[in-house]
């Protein structure tokens, strides 16, 4: 295995969509090390403890303690293709159309400005200042006030977007990148415990799977997606990045599910033939499909533009 193909803790957090101080004490407490080396001895996690990870974190969102849930995969034996590591916001066939027109770098102050009583903060401006706890909480201010949909629409994809396009088009301000992704889906998580606290899910519904293919390792529009299913009551089992086909035949057997929905963020993940070879069961579930990805493959059966519209078929065929 070489070192392009495990990830730091800072990488592997974000991949899971949580804080690294949380993997951390996950390493302190329940003994889930990363078993990988780089050339200079760090640690790092391999794809293999990825799968275990991401096995743990949806015992813990289905209600098993974490303690239990880390317990219950610690020495267990995973397997797992090497997913390419590539940046956490950009797509996995390379820059983004038009990204001949190069971004300078904003400058950062020490201090990002207050803004002005009634007006919503600028969360680019947060990030490039590095100022975390503002992020955060403006992040959590606008899902609250405004919903998952609303919210992602307006405020945090095109905040993915415009750091993403930073890093793709001048190289520099990752750390800007890494922290507002990390921050986007902490707030998602966050904001999809409130929900399911708040309003309950109908437990006499059939669930909604989520997953992205194999090859594809941006899932934070998954946690979106989840986020507002959470808000309207929807059972959710949220499978994350990198699902081989083989595997979500297998969970959607378990689960019969009402509806798949798959995520692509570009061609080189969106594959026709292995959605189309998902297991039937029996009720018939709702097959979904959003991201560019698979528009480029010409909008095909279920395809959905937006996170809105996402929604939309996910819910409808949860209430047939």
């Amino acid at each position: 295995m070489t070192e392009s193909e495990t990830l730091t803790v800072g990488a592997a957090a974000r991949r899971l969509g949580i804080a690294a101080p949380t993997l951390r004490s996950w390493e302190r407490r329940y003994g889930l090390s990363p078993s990988a080396r780089s050339v200079g001895g760090h640690r790092r996690y391999s794809p293999e403890d990825l799968v275990r990870l991401r096995t743990m974190l949806r015992m813990v969102e289905q209600g098993m303690p974490t303690a239990e849930a880390a317990a219950s995969v610690r020495d267990q034996i995973y397997s797992a293709q090497s997913p390419t590591v590539t940046s956490a916001t950009s797509v996995a066939d390379g820059p983004r159309p038009g990204g001949e027109l190069l971004l300078k770098p904003v400058r950062r102050s020490a201090r990002s400005r207050a803004p002005e009583p009634g007006k919503l903060a600028d969360l680019f401006e947060l990030a490039n200042a590095m100022d975390a706890e503002r992020l955060t909480h403006e992040i959590a201010r606008s899902l609250d006030r405004s919903g998952a949909v609303e919210a992602w629409t307006n405020r945090l994809m095109p905040l993915l977007v415009k750091v993403g396009e930073q890093w793709e088009q001048t190289k520099a301000c990752v750390e800007v990148e890494h922290l507002a992704s990390d921050a986007v889906a902490g707030g998602l998580r966050y904001h999809t415990r409130r929900a399911l606290d708040r309003f309950k899910p109908d437990e006499s519904a059939r669930p909604v799977v989520l997953a992205c293919l194999e090859r594809e390792d941006h899932a934070l529009p998954l946690l979106a997606v989840a986020a507002a299913l959470a808000e309207r009551r929807v059972r959710v089992r949220t499978l994350g990045a990198a699902t081989p086909v083989e595997a979500l035949s297998s969970a959607v057997r378990q689960i019969r599910p009402a509806a798949v929905f798959v995520w692509s963020s570009a061609p080189a993940t969106a594959d026709l033939e292995a959605v189309r070879s998902l297991a039937r069961t029996r009720p018939s579930y709702r097959l979904v499909v959003g991201g560019p990805g698979w528009k480029a493959l010409g909008e095909p059966d279920g395809w959905v533009n937006s996170l809105a519209d996402a929604v939309s078929a996910l819910v409808s065929a949860t209430r047939l």
